[in-house]
């Protein structure tokens, strides 16, 4: 085994746990996926939905909770989410 691969089993768990986490929470928005982006400094969540307005919510509020739902559950420093 290389030393990459218990992150590459980890990252795979991860995208998996969103992914039907995204599903329960989007159902009715149209939620079709999920792409995950990791840089040095964040990692950026992209939701793909059809209804994209629902997926945002008034002013932005409801992808705010999302994002402080992703951060909480799966222990990321806050602000280092971009959903």
């Amino acid at each position: 085994f290389c030393p990459s691969v218990p992150q590459f089993v980890a990252d795979g768990i991860f995208k998996a746990e969103l992914n039907e986490f995204l599903t329960r929470e989007l159902a009715e928005d149209g939620y079709s996926g999920v792409e995950v982006r990791v840089t040095p400094t964040r990692t950026e969540i992209i939701i793909l939905a059809t209804r994209t307005q629902n997926v945002l919510g008034e002013k932005g509020r409801r992808i705010r909770e999302l994002t402080a739902v992703v951060q909480k559950r799966f222990g990321f420093p806050e602000g280092s989410v971009e959903v």
